[in-house]
């Protein structure tokens, strides 16, 4: 949400060279990698290197947040460079993040341009800051998590600029597609992490995979898992959704 210009100033002339360029490139990839950055970050050389970048709440660079990885490359940048940081204003490409101290649920849930955080709050339906989370089991960062991203991104553009093929419409509805499974896990693992539910929201194309009746004049949909009507419920005036407690699972209400 927040514009930023790392201004990394080279200590001497040295710094100009390739592996400088790779520590910097690195040190964008570990910040997306630990949530702290989004991935639409540019290097700008100009008597020095002005990295922009997008930040999901104004203190999301603080040290505090590095990741194992951001730790290490922000020692070399220090070495290599004199810092400093400026803000530019707000990205509006990117959304207003949640500040809940608390949160009964959150929703997996990501589309072909989204550049922002994956998870949404139940109670606020904004995005969550990745730092701000727990890793999954066995990590050091959010990669894997936004690897799925990238992975459902890739699928859904597919779809959207017409590709409506058998292939690409199964991977976003079917709940047991590879895309999907893989969705499901991380909610699965982040569940058990931050200790509340994780619904993965699944891609509402009515068919033969997604049904739903009708439950006092409301259309509400029909777990494609156990095949039980999901529960409505209003987050936000802006947000309904049809869940399955059982399941995790999570559609659009309409």
């Amino acid at each position: 949400m927040y514009r930023y210009v790392i201004r990394l100033t080279p200590k001497d002339q040295t710094t100009f060279g390739d592996d400088a360029k790779k520590t910097i490139f690195h040190f964008l990839f570990v910040l997306h990698c630990s949530g702290q950055i989004l991935k639409n970050y540019h290097v700008i050389e100009n008597e020095g290197y002005h990295l922009h970048v997008t930040t999901p709440k104004q203190d999301s660079l603080s040290e505090a947040y590095d990741s194992i990885y951001v730790k290490r490359d922000r020692t070399r940048i220090d070495e290599l460079f004199t810092v400093s940081l400026d803000h530019c204003g707000i990205d509006l490409e990117s959304q207003e993040y949640c500040t809940c101290q608390s949160r009964n649920a959150m929703e997996l849930e990501t589309f072909r341009f989204d550049v922002d955080s994956v998870f949404t709050c139940c109670d606020c339906f904004k995005p969550i800051a990745l730092y701000e989370l727990p890793y999954l089991e066995d990590k050091e960062d959010h990669n894997s998590i936004l690897l799925w991203q990238d992975n459902y991104a890739a699928m859904d553009m597919l779809w959207m600029n017409c590709l409506c093929d058998r292939y690409t419409g199964n991977q976003r509805v079917n709940p047991d597609s590879a895309l999907n499974k893989q969705g499901r896990a991380i909610a699965g693992q982040m569940s058990l992490q931050v200790g509340y539910p994780v619904y993965y929201h699944l891609a509402c194309d009515y068919g033969k995979r997604v049904k739903a009746v009708k439950v006092n004049d409301l259309q509400i949909h029909i777990c494609p898992e156990c095949q039980t009507v999901m529960k409505r419920r209003v987050f936000t005036e802006e947000h309904t959704v049809d869940l399955c407690e059982a399941c995790m699972l999570s559609y659009d209400a309409h």
